[in-house]
């Protein structure tokens, strides 16, 4: 919580990353910045019926990021998985519906946390559980897009 003393935009730390509270405009996006770390700032934009929280690299091209993944249109859910995040020993955030970016981004350190680094399908979910998605493609127990028993 922010006293009266306070500046306007101040950083806490996070276990990874510096949070931004409140999080930071960013104009160039047109999204807001939540948190950087060493290599990477992460800026939330609306995008078509998601909130897409972009992993932009500090040192790279301004105009692409390096991963991406979408969630509901709720901006506190997006920071507040951004502020459970540690990004030095998890893959990716957590709650996030959609990955519509390729390679899977891994962690540098992702050995530290085997069970949450499994492996996840583009929707998310860990692939040994399933999907919700209808017909995932990474889902073995998908249903089959035929013409259903003859």
């Amino acid at each position: 919580m922010t006293g009266a003393s306070d500046p306007p935009h101040h950083t806490r730390k996070a276990t990874a990353v510096e949070l931004h509270e409140p999080p930071v405009l960013d104009e160039h996006w047109e999204g807001y910045e939540l948190a950087a770390d060493a290599t990477h700032r992460y800026v939330w934009i609306w995008q078509g019926f998601n909130i897409r929280l972009l992993a932009l690299p500090r040192d790279g091209d301004q105009w692409g990021y390096e991963h991406g993944w979408c969630y509901p249109r709720n901006p506190q859910l997006i920071a507040d998985s951004v502020a459970a995040w540690n990004p030095d020993v998890q893959d990716e955030p957590p709650g996030w519906h959609k990955r519509p970016t390729h390679p899977p981004r891994r962690a540098p350190r992702r050995d530290e946390d085997p069970r949450y680094n499994r492996p996840r399908c583009a929707h998310g979910c860990y692939i040994e559980e399933g999907c919700r998605t209808v017909n995932c493609p990474e889902n073995p127990r998908a249903r089959s897009s035929g013409t259903g028993p003859g």
